[in-house]
């Protein structure tokens, strides 16, 4: 295919860019990219009542954290109503629109929609037919002077040397009353190309009972841009040999209409949070560092006082363990605050067993005595002990876990005391023998 290709991505900003818009707008941006084309943004804000600057900001900031750059735009459709207003005015002219007065006497433009069949050959459905005869004369401009949805695309496209048009396969009512005006202005024809609408887990179409359904959500609880862009990728489409994780690059170079699926895409938060994870490992330490403190600085956590270092040793001992950096957060939480919430469940199962505070006041004892509180020292200090407890390690590594962390379930119990360090270690240990073992009387925490 030449490369004179031109995409659009037009989204209306009445809300955010939610996940369904995102992977059209992917989708137009990959195919841009594979042919050399060119890849437009146009924001369609006519509609007065429900347009913001707030929504318009969110959908541009989206594209750009998803590493989806336009060639051209963004323009303005509200800008541009001298143009439709003209080119409605030369239909009027040619017999082919009709002024229409309402009862309050404002003049709308109504289109005249001729009876026939109207056939495309879409790229990813092949042959629609439609029978124009069940298609009524349609306002074109609004007698406040806006345009309505199907005008101002068809003017726009046409006008912008649109090739190709891509969009959701909610819009395939929409065409019919396209091609009416392409044809009755004697424009060029693009091609056509409806996507299958993306389902939630259960079957039915994709909204926010499903979770988070905007890409600012996703970026919010901490996904990485390019794992978003890889998972969106496949809802629809498929590089071919059932590979999973793709780069943009190879994304670019394998990308056809031809490998787009005819039916709809199954949204599924768990194989997202598994893709992220895996770009999460593959991440280099120090990028994800960065990353780490930037979305714990915008969550609240105060990090004028860790060091460089001290997050990168967190990250290094979490770097298999987390999916995305909310899941890091909530799993961390218990270093960066004073008094830590203690799961009850671990509570009743490992610190109210007869013998914990016991041996919890040995831990303390040996734990206190150390000096250079590093993992190697701990470690031989509580190897010694449970030799001379007599006891398996896991008895005292469970509750020492819960007593330090408020969970049964952590990263390395050494590491993770030697990045608490000694202060907050043994403050715990001694606040859990006062309050938490073998009793079962009122201390709220």
């Amino acid at each position: 295919m030449s490369s004179n290709v031109k995409v659009r991505f037009a989204p209306s900003p009445t809300g955010y860019l939610h996940i369904g818009g995102a992977r059209t707008a992917l989708f137009n941006w990959l195919f841009a990219r594979h042919n050399k084309g060119v890849f437009l943004l146009r924001i369609e804000d006519t509609d007065q009542q429900r347009s913001t600057e707030e929504a318009t900001q969110a959908i541009l900031d989206s594209m750009k954290w998803l590493g989806l750059d336009w060639d051209e735009g963004p323009y303005f459709q509200s800008q541009r109503l001298s143009i439709y207003k003209q080119y409605a005015e030369k239909l009027v002219e040619q017999g082919k629109a009709f002024y229409d007065t309402d009862a309050e006497g404002r003049k709308a433009i109504r289109f005249k929609m001729l009876d026939g069949v109207t056939e495309i050959n879409d790229l990813i459905h092949g042959t629609i037919t439609f029978d124009t005869s069940l298609i009524e004369d349609f306002v074109i401009l609004k007698a406040d002077g806006f345009p309505t949805y199907n005008f101002a695309c068809v003017v726009d496209d046409a006008e912008m040397g649109i090739t190709h048009i891509i969009r959701g396969d909610d819009h395939i009512s929409n065409t019919p009353k396209q091609i009416a005006l392409y044809k009755a202005f004697g424009f060029k024809m693009p091609e056509f190309a409806h996507i299958p609408m993306i389902l939630g887990e259960d079957g039915s179409r994709l909204s926010k009972r499903h979770g988070a359904t905007s890409v600012t959500d996703y970026r919010d609880k901490g996904y990485l841009p390019h794992a978003l862009v890889n998972f969106l990728a496949l809802l629809g489409w498929s590089p071919g040999n059932d590979q999973e994780i793709i780069s943009i690059s190879e994304m670019i170079e394998k990308f056809t209409l031809k490998r787009a699926n005819k039916t709809s895409a199954q949204f599924n938060n768990i194989k997202l949070d598994w893709m992220n994870g895996q770009y999460i490992k593959n991440t280099p330490v120090e990028q994800l560092t960065a990353e780490v403190k930037r979305f714990f600085e915008k969550s609240g956590i105060d990090m004028t006082k860790i060091t460089a270092g001290w997050l990168t040793n967190l990250v290094i001992l979490y770097h298999e363990r987390f999916k995305t950096f909310l899941d890091l957060q909530n799993q961390t939480r218990f270093f960066f605050t004073d008094a830590i919430e203690y799961d009850q469940a671990a509570v009743s199962k490992f610190l109210k067993k007869e013998g914990a505070g016991e041996l919890l006041k040995e831990v303390y004892a040996a734990v206190s005595q150390v000096d250079n509180f590093d993992k190697k020292t701990l470690e031989d200090s509580l190897r010694a002990l449970t030799e001379k407890l007599g006891v398996g390690f896991s008895k005292l590594a469970q509750p020492m876990r819960v007593a330090i962390t408020g969970k049964s379930v952590s990263a390395g119990i050494f590491e993770t005391m030697e990045l608490l360090g000694k202060e907050k270690t043994i403050n715990r240990l001694s606040h859990t023998i006062k309050n938490l073992c073998e009793t079962s009387e009122a201390v709220k925490f």
